[in-house]
């Protein structure tokens, strides 16, 4: 079963908590290497693994920019609710 969007993001957010950059670009770093190293699949499962991969390393990615447009050296989620 495929992660909906919010939860690939909730689960991102609670791993990146109180990280710093490199622990952040590091957890990137990994989430891309799974991603490549999926193999693209051809049945529907395999399919949406390899999406919901690529989601995570997106979602990484989103915390990297995040943290450097900030100017932030360790991240700390904001409540995007409020």
């Amino acid at each position: 079963m495929v992660e909906p969007e919010e939860v690939i993001r909730t689960n991102v957010q609670e791993e990146a908590a109180g990280l710093d950059r490199d622990g952040v670009a590091a957890q990137r770093g990994e989430a891309q290497r799974r991603y490549d190293a999926s193999m693209p699949g051809y049945c529907f499962d395999l399919i949406l693994r390899r999406e919901q991969l690529e989601r995570y390393a997106e979602e990484w990615q989103r915390v990297l920019d995040e943290m450097t447009a900030r100017g932030i050296e360790r991240y700390l989620p904001v409540d995007e609710k409020a």
